[in-house]
């Protein structure tokens, strides 16, 4: 007797996703993916928030994609707003394209997921809450504005990779809320938040800042779930994980 169609995957989203452990992205993807969606990661290794790093994991990209086409992924997402950020907006174009050229499937990144889910929300001035530089988060305003966003103001504390995948899930969780309290207090005409990062859990700080705020939030997770399936055709709104996942 063959395995009934309704317990297989039926759509495949393939990751390149920027450190060498992946462990909290699959742990919130699944918790916000509707039925039937498999996440397929390929580990890029990225070791510091630098352009040269970046271009170092970045060079054999069309061969860590066609790792993915092996597994026969439906879409390729480039994971990670720090990369993108770090090189800014024509350079990330063209990664795109080289991982095009291999996957033969739609292909996105995180940061657009980004730009598209406060662009679905109707998000025009949105605060910010990151680890990242000054510089980085000047290149993400760039990011935003490009789909129609602006950035009022940000709440940082800048780590390098090494310190924050040393914090526990808790330490995690409580610092994206610290500053992401801290963005939305700072910044009240901000129209919601964006919290960046997927290298620690932020799914329990987003849902209680938009409750004690009243204000979309947006993370590199729910945006990703929320644009990927909506490129794949297999959106199906989530009550109970906030305001984008619920999203017609």
């Amino acid at each position: 007797m063959s395995m009934p169609d309704d317990q297989l995957p039926r759509w495949r989203v393939g990751h390149l996703s920027p450190q060498t452990v992946i462990e909290n992205q699959p742990y919130e993807f699944y918790k916000l993916a509707p039925d039937g969606v498999m996440l397929v990661a390929v580990a890029v290794g990225l070791k510091q928030f630098s352009r040269q790093d970046v271009e170092r994991v970045t060079a054999p990209i069309q061969a860590l994609t066609a790792q993915l086409v092996e597994r026969h992924v439906d879409i390729v997402v480039w994971g990670g707003v720090p990369l993108p950020v770090l090189i800014g907006l024509e350079a990330h174009a063209k990664v795109l394209d080289r991982i095009a050229e291999v996957a033969k499937v739609p292909v996105t990144s995180t940061v657009r997921c980004v730009v598209e889910a406060a662009k679905g929300l109707g998000l025009k001035k949105i605060a910010v809450a990151n680890k990242w530089t000054d510089e980085m988060n000047a290149t993400l305003a760039d990011f935003f504005a490009s789909g129609g966003t602006g950035v009022l103001g940000r709440s940082t504390r800048p780590m390098e990779p090494s310190e924050f995948n040393a914090m526990t899930a808790r330490e995690g969780v409580d610092l994206a809320y610290e500053l992401g309290r801290a963005a939305l207090e700072a910044h009240p005409d901000a129209d919601g938040l964006y919290i960046g990062g997927g290298a620690w859990l932020v799914l329990p700080a987003s849902l209680r800042l938009e409750r004690e705020f009243g204000k979309p939030v947006i993370n590199n997770q729910n945006s990703l779930v929320w644009h990927v399936c909506r490129t794949l055709g297999c959106w199906r709104p989530k009550e109970g994980f906030g305001r984008l996942m619920a999203q017609a």
